[in-house]
């Protein structure tokens, strides 16, 4: 399983259940795509909030209001660096690319371009977005620079932690910051 963000100062004061809350995390929901907010307590450990808690939160110089957990985790994704929606795929961009995207679908044969890739740089590229995701722990698969992943939106968290930036030029695709160059993710469940 994934590990989670941690955001250490919230952009709001929050109270669950009374109880004020200083820093929480983050994660992909296990088989989906939603996100989860976790919680640390020193005697039972880390648990996921769900709609049966009470929650509550107050911006600077406001009242406390109550809030759904959905709110809460719309506000707590729009604030982080890392969650933000505009950078993570939509459904229907999903949608179209699980349509239409399928690589086992094409049949080219490989073919190894050795004076290309070792030119361009991008077999160095290649190398440091395998090694994030070994590290991960993310299955996948290359073919040149694509990525086909069980999940595009957790291989795009995991590659934006390490350093990685959006493209300008595809939705689906992100910059290897030191080389400059992209690399393509394709979702496909294998």
């Amino acid at each position: 399983m994934e590990e989670p963000t941690r955001i250490d100062e919230l952009p709001f004061e929050l109270l669950v259940n009374g109880i004020p809350v200083r820093s929480v995390d983050v994660r992909c929901a296990p088989a989906s795509d939603d996100f989860q907010v976790l919680l640390t307590d020193p005697q039972l450990g880390r648990f996921s909030l769900t709609g049966a808690f009470e929650l509550e939160m107050r911006e600077k110089g406001s009242s406390w209001r109550p809030v759904t957990l959905e709110q809460l985790t719309k506000t707590l994704t729009e604030n982080s660096e890392f969650l933000r929606a505009q950078d993570l795929p939509k459904s229907s961009e999903m949608a179209e690319h699980r349509l239409f995207d399928r690589i086992d679908d094409v049949d080219i044969p490989y073919q190894s371009l050795p004076r290309l890739s070792p030119f361009t740089g991008h077999d160095e590229c290649v190398r440091e977005v395998k090694r994030v995701l070994r590290e991960a722990r993310m299955p996948h698969q290359v073919a040149g620079a694509v990525f086909v992943v069980r999940s595009a939106i957790r291989t795009r968290i995991c590659l934006l932690r390490a350093g990685f930036r959006k493209s300008p030029i595809s939705p689906t695709a992100l910059v290897e910051p030191r080389t400059g160059l992209s690399v393509q993710l394709v979702e496909r469940r294998f």
